[in-house]
């Protein structure tokens, strides 16, 4: 099957209703203690609490009651990854982790940075290198990430959609459960593992996710994720639906919105987007620029 995708810019509204907030997000009562992923309704496998959202985000207030301890260990190597492909960016804002706020360490540049209490960012450096510029009266600072591995990331926004489906929607994707929950696989779906991105957002303190329904028929999947943290804007769309399997993917038709287009310097637009299917650790060139006071 060829897919050709098209992507529509700023249609969203146009196809997708909201499905749920995160912030609205609730376990039904009939649910809580049967794990949404493996069955098991075991009470000594419900000892911890999950985050609908890891914690690291940000996220002190929203939980699930339907995943147990021993998922819940599964998707944290996911989450582990999510956690790098933002941390160097995110480490320039004041969002906590489970008790502090979390250390960025370039390894290659030699330097970290880490929040304080007090609202200061404090870096320090063995050396000063070219990772650090000034000019016009702005601070510019590269780095290279930390380790992640681009499946795992994606993986983890498609775990959290996963978690704010209604169990008769999450049915749809029975197929790849065995997917989401090895750590190890990787195969072609029909809606290709495919993330948007834009690092450079205007910045929240709290973590945001929406769950998109499609409500009329155009030829989209589904259901759309968008996922809101510190810098970094995320949209996916979940694979493994049963439904999009009618789809006609020599004329897909993926909805997005206007912020994953950018202008580069010479005038031409790119579209900021990843293909996740990759099990290999990697890192990428990251940098963020901002005034002197």
């Amino acid at each position: 099957m060829t897919n050709n995708i098209h992507y529509q810019i700023d249609k969203i509204s146009d196809v997708y209703e909201d499905y749920i907030y995160m912030s609205n997000y609730e376990t039904l009562k009939t649910e809580y203690g049967i794990c949404k992923y493996c069955g098991t309704t075991e009470k000594d496998k419900f000892k911890s609490r999950a985050h609908i959202i890891p914690e690291f985000t940000g996220n002190k207030n929203w939980f699930c009651f339907d995943e147990c301890d021993d998922c819940n260990n599964i998707f944290s190597a996911y989450e582990y990854s999510l956690k790098n492909f933002g941390a160097f960016k995110n480490s320039h804002l004041p969002i906590k982790g489970k008790k502090r706020y979390p250390k960025y360490v370039d390894g290659h540049h030699g330097f970290t940075n880490q929040f304080r209490d007090n609202n200061l960012l404090v870096m320090n450096a063995k050396k000063m290198d070219d990772f650090l510029k000034i000019e016009e009266n702005k601070v510019k600072i590269t780095s290279l990430t930390m380790p992640f591995v681009p499946l795992n990331v994606y993986k983890c926004l498609v775990k959290i959609a996963f978690s704010l489906m209604e169990k008769k929607d999450f049915k749809k994707f029975d197929s790849g459960i065995s997917w989401l929950m090895d750590k190890k696989m990787k195969i072609e779906p029909v809606i290709p593992h495919i993330m948007l991105f834009n690092p450079n957002l205007k910045p929240v303190r709290e973590p945001i996710g929406v769950l998109l329904k499609k409500k009329n028929e155009n030829n989209s999947p589904e259901f759309s994720f968008i996922f809101i943290w510190g810098f970094y804007l995320f949209q996916i769309f979940p694979p493994f639906n049963i439904s999009d399997k009618n789809l006609d993917f020599s004329n897909l038709k993926l909805p997005i919105m206007s912020e994953f287009v950018t202008k580069t310097k010479e005038g031409k637009f790119n579209l900021a987007h990843f293909n996740m299917n990759l099990l290999e650790r990697i890192q990428t060139l990251e940098s963020i620029s901002f005034d002197l006071i």
